[in-house]
C-alpha cells in the first residue's frame, strides 16, 4: 500500500492507494465506492459531481488551439486561438463564429508558443471611449531554424461599424518567452490594472535542462531602467494601462518593478474573486499542482519548493551549474550537482491552498503510463464562481480548474471567506479531452469549456490510461444547468460500452494530425485486415512486413508519442524523428523506448514487447525514414 498525503490550508488528510499490476504495465487504482470517479488515475479518491444535473451538447467546433474565452457586452464568447493566431466571437447559443483579428506577427509552436491571454476592458462597447482589447502572444525574433521568441502584451480597439480589432498599440515589449511554459494569462483587474502571467519556460527541465531558472531572481534598478525584463521569468506581472510600472507596485528586495508575485513554475491560471482575491493555479513537476492566493511582493518558492515545504517527490536539482560531462540519468548523482532538499529554502514562501497532488518519495512517477499518469492535474486555468440567486448553488463559492490531462473540470469549494480551501475538489464533466478554459454565461447557469485541438490526455474509453484521441478537439463544450440533454461523453466510471452510448457516434472523432487535419492513413480494408491477422499471431520477426508492422505502430505512436514529438515526427518539444540517422540502429530505438532517454521517460513497463517494436517499426519508417523493422526479438534482447 501506499500512502498518499494530501494538506488543504493547515488540514491534513490522508488516502490510501493500492497498486495493481496489469499485463506489464503498473497502475495505480483508488478504490473507492460507487459514485467515485475513476476517470483518471489518480492517488485520492475523488467523488464525481451529479453530471445528470446539466445538459450537454458541442456549441462549436473547428477552432485552432483556443486558449482565452471571454464574455463580451455583446452576449458573444470572444476566444483566442492559440495556433490559428485569430480572436474570433463565438454565438453562445448557434456556435457561429466570427474573427475579428488575425495577428500577423504572431509565433506558434507546438505545446506553449502563439496568441495567449485575452482582457476586455470593462467598459467596452459602453460608449465611454474605452473600446479596448488586451491580448499577450508570442513572436519570433530570431529565424525559422533557430527561433528567439519573446512574448509582447497588446491594446486593439474594437469597431462596432466593421466588428474588427484594428489600431495596435504594444504596452510591453521583450517579455520572456521560449519553446515552454510561457503561462501568458491577461486578466483586467477590479483596480483597473492589466495582470500578466509568464512561465519560467521550462527552465532546468527536459530541453530545457541547463537553461538556468529565474524564477527566483530579480530584476536590478538598472535593468528597469534600460527596459531589460529577462528576470520577468516565473512571474506575474502587475501593469498600468499603458504598460508602465503602477506607483503602488510591491517593492522587492528594493526594486519596484512590472512583478507582482515571483516564485512560479507556470501560472497558466488567474482570476479575481468579488472582494479582489487574486486565485491562481499553476502546474507543478510530476506532482505539487497548486492552487494559490496571490499576495503583493509574494514568493511562492518555484524552483526551490513545489507545493508544500514537506521534502516529498521533489528536490531542486541545479543543472545549469551542474558539470557539462554528468550524465541526467545517474544515479545517484554526484556532489558535483547542487541539489536542494525543499526545508532547505530559506526565504518566506507563501504556501498554497491546496497542492494537487502531494506524494511520498516511492511514489512511481513516471512509471506507471508516463506523465499522464503522475499525481498532477495540469491546471490550465482557473475561474471563480459565486452562485447567486439563479445559478448552479452547488458551486456556490468555489473557483473552476478545468484540467489538461484528465478532461475533467475540478470544482474546488472554499471557506466562507474565499481564503481556504474546503476539502478535496470534486470532478465534474469528465471527457476524453484536454480542458483549455472556463467560461460561465452571465446568468451563471452555463458553463462552457474550451479544449484543445490536439495533446494527450486521460483515456475514458477503453482498457488504456493515456491516450492522444481526443473526442472534441478544437471545440468549446456547452454544459446548461437545470436542463435534459446529452451528456457528451461525459464518464464517472472507465466503462467503455456505458460511455460509448452515452456519448453517441458524432461526438467521436479520432486523432488528427496536428499539421494537416487529417485522420492518419492505415491502408485498405484487406491491409488492414492483414495487420490484424498478423498482430494477432504474435512477434514482430525478420520476416514480417514493414507496412502492416508500420500501421500497427501508427496507433500506438499516436496515443503515446505524438502529442511530445509531433505528428509529423517534428517538435521542438522532443527530439525531432524525420530524418534522424540514430534511428537506424535498432538498438539505440528499443534501448531508448524502454528505458528512456533524458527527458522522455521509460516505457518498459507499460509496453509489451511486441507494441515497442511496433512503435519503433512505425517511427523507423515514416515520414521519409527507412530503417527497416525492429523486431520483437531486439526489444526482449534490449531490456
Amino acid at each position: 500500500m501506499t500512502i498518499a498525503t494530501i494538506r488543504q490550508g493547515t488540514r491534513l488528510q490522508t488516502y490510501m492507494t493500492t497498486r495493481l499490476l496489469a499485463g506489464c504495465a503498473l497502475a495505480t487504482a483508488v478504490v473507492a465506492p460507487a459514485g467515485m470517479s475513476f476517470a483518471q488515475v489518480t492517488p485520492v479518491e475523488i467523488e464525481a459531481g451529479e453530471n445528470n444535473l446539466f445538459a450537454g451538447r458541442v456549441l462549436t467546433t473547428g477552432l485552432d488551439n483556443p486558449w482565452a474565452m471571454r464574455w463580451g457586452p455583446d452576449d458573444q464568447i470572444w476566444v483566442t486561438e492559440r495556433t490559428g493566431g485569430e480572436v474570433v466571437r463565438v454565438d453562445p447559443i448557434t456556435g457561429v463564429q466570427q474573427s475579428v483579428l488575425t495577428v500577423d506577427d504572431v509565433y506558434t509552436g507546438p505545446q506553449h508558443e502563439g496568441l495567449l491571454g485575452l482582457a476586455l476592458h470593462p467598459e467596452l462597447g459602453q460608449g465611454t471611449g474605452n473600446d479596448y482589447v488586451y491580448i499577450g502572444y508570442t513572436i519570433n525574433n530570431g529565424t525559422g531554424d533557430e527561433p528567439d521568441p519573446s512574448a509582447r502584451i497588446v491594446r486593439y480597439t474594437w469597431d462596432d461599424q466593421t466588428l474588427q480589432l484594428g489600431e495596435p498599440m504594444i504596452l510591453i515589449d521583450g517579455l520572456p518567452a521560449w519553446n515552454d511554459h510561457n503561462a501568458g494569462r491577461v486578466v483586467f483587474g477590479p483596480d483597473d490594472k492589466i495582470y500578466y502571467s509568464i512561465g519560467e519556460q521550462g527552465a532546468n527541465f527536459g530541453r530545457n535542462l541547463r537553461r538556468p531558472n529565474l524564477a527566483q531572481e530579480l530584476p536590478t534598478e538598472e535593468e528597469v531602467a534600460n527596459e531589460d525584463w529577462r528576470t520577468y521569468s516565473g512571474k506575474i506581472l502587475r501593469l498600468n494601462l499603458d504598460g508602465s510600472i503602477p506607483e503602488d507596485n510591491p517593492e522587492i528586495e528594493g526594486v519596484q518593478s512590472h512583478i507582482y508575485s515571483y516564485g512560479h513554475r507556470n501560472p497558466q491560471g488567474i482570476d479575481f474573486g468579488p472582494d479582489g482575491t487574486l486565485y491562481q493555479t499553476e502546474h507543478g513537476p510530476a506532482s505539487g499542482d497548486e492552487l494559490n492566493i496571490i499576495e503583493a511582493g509574494g514568493n511562492y518558492g518555484w524552483p526551490r519548493v513545489s507545493g508544500y515545504i514537506d521534502d516529498q517527490a521533489y528536490s531542486y536539482i541545479n543543472w545549469s551549474e551542474a558539470p557539462e560531462d554528468v550524465d541526467p540519468n545517474t544515479d545517484p548523482l554526484p556532489d558535483s550537482v547542487p541539489q536542494f532538499e525543499e526545508s532547505e529554502f530559506e526565504g518566506e514562501m507563501v504556501e498554497p491552498l491546496a497542492a494537487y497532488w502531494v506524494v511520498e518519495d516511492d511514489y512511481p512517477i513516471g512509471e506507471i503510463c508516463g506523465y499522464i499518469c503522475d499525481p498532477t492535474i495540469a491546471p490550465s486555468s482557473v475561474l471563480y464562481y459565486e452562485a447567486g440567486e439563479d445559478g448552479i448553488e452547488e458551486w456556490d463559492n468555489t473557483v473552476l480548474i478545468p484540467t489538461l490531462k484528465h478532461g475533467t473540470l475540478y470544482v474546488q469549494h472554499l471557506t466562507e471567506d474565499g481564503q481556504e480551501a474546503d476539502g478535496l475538489p470534486e470532478a465534474w464533466f469528465s471527457t476524453q479531452n484536454r480542458y483549455r478554459d472556463v467560461l460561465v454565461s452571465p446568468d451563471g447557469q452555463t458553463v462552457f469549456i474550451a479544449t484543445d485541438a490536439f495533446g494527450s490526455a486521460a483515456q475514458k474509453f477503453g482498457e488504456g490510461l493515456s491516450t492522444s484521441v481526443l473526442h472534441n478537439p478544437g471545440a468549446i463544450l456547452m454544459f446548461t444547468y437545470g436542463e435534459e440533454g446529452g451528456s457528451l461523453g461525459v464518464v464517472s466510471e472507465n466503462d467503455f460500452e456505458a460511455s460509448r452510448e452515452a456519448s453517441g457516434e458524432g461526438n467521436v472523432q479520432e486523432w488528427e494530425d496536428p499539421n494537416t487535419g487529417n485522420a492518419p492513413e492505415s491502408g485498405d480494408a484487406a491491409e488492414d485486415a492483414s495487420a490484424d491477422e498478423e498482430a494477432a499471431s504474435g512477434a514482430v520477426t525478420e520476416d514480417s512486413d514493414v507496412q502492416a508492422v508500420s500501421n500497427r505502430g501508427l496507433t500506438q505512436f499516436s496515443a503515446t508519442c505524438a502529442s511530445c514529438h509531433g505528428a509529423d515526427g517534428r517538435s521542438d518539444a522532443a527530439a525531432v524523428l524525420a530524418g534522424n540517422e540514430r534511428l537506424a540502429d535498432a538498438e539505440f530505438v528499443a534501448n531508448t523506448i524502454i528505458h528512456g532517454f533524458g527527458y522522455m521517460p521509460a516505457f518498459g513497463n507499460q509496453l509489451s514487447d511486441q507494441e515497442i517494436a511496433e512503435i519503433g517499426t512505425y517511427i523507423r519508417n515514416a515520414w521519409g525514414n527507412d530503417f527497416g523493422l525492429l523486431t520483437e526479438s531486439t526489444v526482449t534482447d534490449a531490456r
